[in-house]
Parts: C-alpha cells; structure tokens; sequence
C-alpha cells in the first residue's frame, strides 16, 4: 500500500487534491486508518488517477469526471479525446507547451505505450553525494526544482573546480504527506564547496530498477507507476529513499537520450 504523499507523486497531482477527489468520491484511498485517519492506496489505483486527471485536463468540470468513470470511459474513448485535446494545444504550442508535455505523458501511460518490460532486484550501495534540496508539497514542483536545483549544483562545482566521479542523481524521500527532492552530484572525497550540503544515502540490501531510456522525460512518471506496481505485484513494500541515476543526458552530450535507473527500495 501507498501513503498519501507517495501516492500523490506517482500520480503528479498534490495531496490537497487527492483529499478533494476523496471527499467528492472521485477517488477513494483503498484503506484508511481508524486510529490515525493515515490513507492508504493501492498502485492499482493509478490508472483512475491517470483518466481522472487526463479528464480534468481536458476540461470536463469534476461532476462531469465522476458520470464519465463511473460509466465505464475505456481507453479508446478516452484516448481519442486526448487526442483531439492535443491537436488544439499544438495550435498553441508557445503559451501552452508545458501543459502538452503533460497530455502526452497522460496519453501515453493510459495507452501503455513504450511499458517497462524488465525489473531488476538487486542492491543499492551507499552513495556519498552533495546536493541541493526542496521539500515538495505540490507535485508540479518537482519538475520546477529539480531541474534549476541541478544546474544550479553544475555551477557550484565548475566554480569550485571540483570534478565528477560518477552521474547526477536525483533523490525523493517522503516525510509525511510530503516529501523532499534532491538534487546531487558525485565528487568522491573532494571538499564540499559552499552552498552545498554533504549527505549520505544509505546502502538498500533490497530494491527493484528499471532503466528508462528516451528522447525526452515525459514518460518518467509512467515508468516510475509501472515500477511501483510491480513493486506491489510481487508483494513487496516500498521502504526508503527511491533515486533516480542519469547515467546518460543530454546535457552531458549533446543529441544523446535520456537513460535513466529508477531504483526503488523495498522489503
């Protein structure tokens, strides 16, 4: 099971609407907690997350979402309003090119498109890393940090003249209904530079990857879902800090894919 701030990561929507779905029945937590009042979700329960924000985005006001779940919206019908919704943001593309990047990435993962075939289990070694870090309470966040918190590390360390010694690394640990983003950079025993802060992110004995590869990012959120539900379906429990290991970037060398090694602990 899923507490609400992992759920509401995978999902890309915040926890304040996930309480709102909630209270409306659009989405219910598959347990909730009668001491605590802690909600808890199923990774199955993605997919209604996915057509319920796809919708959304589409335009349909929230009642107007609930009949079109609660009727049944297969994927084809609701792959062919996506579809018609992206002809109309291509005629705007300048003002609206951030919000088509999300369409696509919801298309995609309600087609499963380009699915993650391959898991791997295996262990994690101890990284000893330095880094910016935010906490993250909306999930539109993430994409606005981690980005400019990473260039922002590139130019710390080129000023300081220290060098790499392995790839960047993003890092998400949930504290509460939120959680905290990082982003790092390896530079073995060298000083930390100031501005930045020096952590250790421990060893996993137990973690499933997966390796995502593609011209862009815009499926990362879908392949970190497929992860997570093989997670459950292997009864394991996601436990601990998941990374993400860019062992190839664009930036690093111009043209070049993006591949990426989602790592997820778990017991």
């Amino acid at each position: 099971m899923l507490s609400i701030g992992e759920f509401a990561r995978l999902a890309g929507v915040s926890v304040r609407m996930l309480r709102h779905y909630d209270r409306l029945g659009l989405l219910r937590p598959e347990r909730v907690d009668l001491h605590s009042g802690y909600r808890r979700y199923a990774a199955a329960q993605l997919e209604r997350a996915n057509q319920l924000v796809a919708l959304k985005d589409l335009g349909f006001t929230l009642e107007q979402v609930g009949v079109l779940l609660d009727d049944g919206v297969d994927a084809a019908g609701l792959t062919q309003l996506l579809r018609a919704r992206r002809d109309a943001l291509h005629a705007q593309i300048d003002a609206d090119r951030d919000r088509l990047r999300s369409v696509e990435a919801r298309l995609r993962s309600i087609e499963k498109e380009n699915p993650m075939s391959e898991f791997i289990e295996t262990a994690l070694s101890e990284l000893h890393l330095v880094q910016l870090s935010a906490r993250i309470t909306e999930m539109a966040e993430v994409e606005q940090e981690i980005g400019p918190m990473f260039q922002r590390v590139a130019d710390t360390l080129d000023a300081a003249g220290a060098a790499r010694v392995g790839p960047g690394v993003a890092t998400y640990t949930v504290e509460g209904e939120g959680m905290v983003a990082a982003a790092a950079e390896q530079i073995g025993e060298a000083p930390t530079p100031a501005g930045l802060e020096a952590v250790t992110v421990a060893a996993a004995p137990r973690a499933l990857t997966t390796r995502y590869r593609s011209a862009d990012l815009a499926g990362i959120q879908q392949a970190w879902q497929e992860l997570v539900a093989e997670v459950e379906r292997r009864g394991l429990i996601a436990a601990g800090t998941c990374r993400e290991v860019y062992l190839s970037t664009p930036m690093d060398t111009p043209g070049a894919a993006w591949e990426v090694d989602l790592q997820q602990p778990v017991r």
